[in-house]
């Protein structure tokens, strides 16, 4: 009876004060940010989780999905490279999932929940300046179909686009789409030849010099250029959406809308250009062609050297079904290596255009490499075949692709610090995973003339402080990055040049932001 009474005083204490996780406080913040975007009516998840109700029935899928890390449906590796709209949960977050559903998912005192996200209708990012509708199809094949639909642009002038919306009218009939620019007219023309909407073309458009200018693949999301920037686009051309319609999806109807963002203008505005630079071609494959025979697992190389400095603004990867990793990189002419993306476990299910937070520079001379595994095997869940056939590449879902499309534009001095992610103006949102910074202090703050910044530094390594404006745009930096050891720091910080306003201070390690504090600059009175 003694040991009995032992053990309950000394686990009583854990059990009275272990942590509550509920909804309103813990759970709401953690799926408003992460998962509602998809997971709300009219949106691509199927069912919602906005509000008590809808999360505590679906509980234990929540549970189950975040601790296999299967959603958020985030491939890219953040432990290799960082982008925008990185949507990934941390080790703090699936706990505080999977203890909520074990305490019983308590709903928490809801005047503290957060209100409701509201989501605009018809876009996601804003009122788009044109809205193009494809004719509403059904379809009637059981085999994978390509079709193009043509939509004139409109545009009686030539026109820099900031950004395209692709929203597909039935997700499960549509598996991606391709946005090109056709300037001659052919894609009419063929449209005219066959009665019903759109034209059926295998590979590209069928139209020579057409342009890839967008794109959409399931769990993509609309992301804007900066304002300076943009795709062009030239008066009197048209839109050809080459949708890609799964055999599996025969019967389903849909039509699709696509939302244009334009420039304000087209005076200074800088051109920039997508192009599957990294393919299956012969230019750029080692090994050619692409071909990976039943029962065996291969990988293959792509490589290009560009012959000009450029500025690269994200990459998209893209390969099929039997595709089991791909990872790109850029090699400079000192010898650098510049990751751009890798993805562990590919998903043909999830794929995407991922930006960079600031836009990468690469100077002429720098190859660009990736490496990509292919898995053919019948212990490939996701291989179509059972048993195994060869693949080949090709443009059928059941054939094989290895695409990596660059975002880029010719380099201009300055480039290299251009932030595309608003999201690192905020230190809410900047969360290392591995800290090397902390403790960091700004005073006086509001500031005159000067502030000092103090921060603590955890390993010896080089660092780099940048102050910023609102914009993102860097208006003092230091002179390179400089070695620190472990310890305190303090760096005297003169403002009195710039105007009043809200600034940011940002600490870089390893071209990385580690740490960011909020800086107002005022003039005394």
């Amino acid at each position: 009876m003694k040991k009995i009474l032992l053990i309950l005083c000394f686990c009583a204490p854990l059990v009275l004060g272990a942590q509550t996780i509920d909804w309103a406080t813990d759970i709401a913040p953690i799926l408003y940010e992460h998962c509602v975007s998809c997971h709300r009516d009219d949106g691509i998840g199927h069912f919602s989780l906005i509000g008590y109700g809808n999360a505590y029935s679906n509980r234990y899928g929540i549970r189950y999905m975040t601790e296999e890390r299967q959603m958020p449906p985030w491939k890219a590796d953040p432990e290799y490279r960082h982008y925008v709209g990185e949507n990934v949960l941390t080790d703090a977050e699936i706990l505080a999932i999977s203890e909520w559903v074990e305490q019983g998912a308590p709903a928490g005192d809801m005047s503290q929940a957060p209100e409701d996200p509201v989501f605009l209708q018809g876009s996601e990012i804003g009122q788009a300046d044109n809205v193009l509708l494809t004719p509403y199809y059904t379809l009637t094949s059981t085999e994978d179909e390509y079709r193009c639909f043509v939509m004139p642009s409109g545009l009686l002038e030539d026109a820099y686009l900031r950004g395209i919306e692709v929203i597909p009218g039935n997700h499960e009939a549509v598996h991606h789409v391709l946005i090109f620019e056709d300037t001659t007219g052919i894609s009419s023309d063929l449209d005219a030849q066959t009665p019903e909407p759109g034209y059926v073309s295998f590979g590209g458009i069928g139209v020579q010099g057409a342009r890839l200018v967008g794109a959409w693949v399931p769990g993509s999301r609309p992301q804007l250029l900066p304002e300076s920037m943009g795709i062009k686009l030239h008066a009197g051309s048209s839109l050809v959406l080459q949708t890609h319609f799964p055999g599996e999806a025969v019967g389903l109807s849909e039509a699709t809308t696509v939302n244009l963002f334009y420039t304000d203008g087209t005076n200074g505005i800088r051109e920039v250009r997508m192009a599957p630079v990294l393919n299956h071609t012969p230019i750029s494959l080692q090994d050619y062609p692409l071909y990976i025979p039943a029962d065996s697992i291969k990988t293959y190389h792509a490589k290009f050297t560009i012959p000009i400095k450029a500025s690269v603004l994200g990459v998209a990867p893209h390969m099929h079904l039997i595709g089991r990793s791909i990872t790109s990189f850029a090699v400079t002419p000192a010898g650098d290596t510049v990751p751009l993306i890798r993805i562990p476990e590919w998903d043909f299910h999830w794929q995407g255009r991922y930006m960079f937070q600031y836009i990468q520079t690469l100077p002429a001379g720098t190859t660009l490499h990736a490496f990509a595994e292919y898995d053919n095997t019948s212990g490939n869940p996701n291989n179509p075949s059972f048993p195994p056939v060869d693949v080949s590449e090709g443009e059928a879902t059941t054939d094989e692709m290895m695409l990596v499309y660059f975002t880029f534009m010719g380099y201009e001095t300055g480039d290299e610090n251009i932030l595309l992610d608003s999201t690192l103006l905020s230190s809410a949102v900047l969360r290392p995973d591995n800290p090397v910074v902390e403790h960091i202090q700004l005073a006086p703050n509001p500031a005159t003339s000067n502030t000092t910044l103090q921060f603590s530094v955890l390993e010896t390594d080089q660092y780099q402080i940048d102050l910023v404006d609102a914009s993102g745009s860097i208006v003092q930096t230091s002179s390179g990055s400089r070695t620190l050891p472990p310890g305190t720091q303090q760096k005297l910080l003169n403002v009195g040049h710039l105007p009043e306003g809200i600034y940011f201070v940002r600490i870089l390690h390893r071209n990385r932001v580690v740490g960011i504090k909020r800086l107002v600059v005022q003039r005394s009175k």
